[in-house]
């Protein structure tokens, strides 16, 4: 019976040896280690790594990128500003250019007439130089309005209109425009009347 007890003590111990095992084989996770077949031994150094050095910039460096930037942001927003100044010059250029072509008839000669109205604006300075200040202001404008209507009939007739759509926005100045051609009219029908007399 001794040795019994001493078999059955034995195999206690083995089986608490297996099942304790047992146990902790199965709490703890199995790795397996998978070898790969070593290469083959080179007989030159291993390549060093390339070094690569990454510069940060001082304060100078970004105080000059932060100036171009500025100045580049600057320039282009003064770019822009100009190319808009020169879109609406243009645009005031070709305003004025259909105005000029709307008011000049094709059909009247310019060159010579428009001499005889410089020359009838020097006659009323000439005229109106020994008179009162006004007379002298006004008479060279009236003498150069009033040779336009002659000269120039359908010209200054357009330039009137012209005016006159203008003025349309103040009234004072279409009672100043309305005295002007009147007088204008009436000089026009004395040099008429005279220069019929002639023939």
């Amino acid at each position: 019976m001794n040795g019994f007890f001493q078999y059955s003590r034995k195999m206690t111990g083995v089986a608490g040896v297996l099942l304790g095992s047992a146990i902790s084989f199965t709490s703890i996770p199995l790795v397996f280690a998978q070898e790969k077949k070593p290469k083959k031994l080179s007989i030159y150094d291993d390549p060093t790594p390339e070094i690569v050095l990454v510069e940060s910039p001082t304060k100078l460096e970004q105080d000059i990128r932060k100036t171009r930037t500025k100045i580049a942001q600057t320039k282009n927003k003064f770019e822009y500003n100009l190319r808009g100044v020169i879109n609406k010059w243009i645009e005031i250029e070709q305003k004025t250019e259909k105005t000029i072509k709307d008011v000049i008839d094709p059909r009247e000669r310019f060159m010579p007439e428009v001499l005889y109205i410089a020359v009838a604006g020097l006659a009323g300075t000439i005229a109106a130089r020994n008179r009162n200040i006004l007379i002298r202001i006004a008479s060279p404008v009236i003498f150069t309005i009033a040779a336009s209507y002659y000269f120039i009939p359908q010209t200054s007739h357009n330039i009137s209109a012209k005016i006159r759509e203008y003025e349309e926005r103040s009234p004072k100045f279409m009672k100043v425009h309305e005295s002007i051609k009147n007088t204008a009219d009436e000089v026009k029908l004395k040099f008429d009347s005279i220069r019929n007399s002639k023939k």
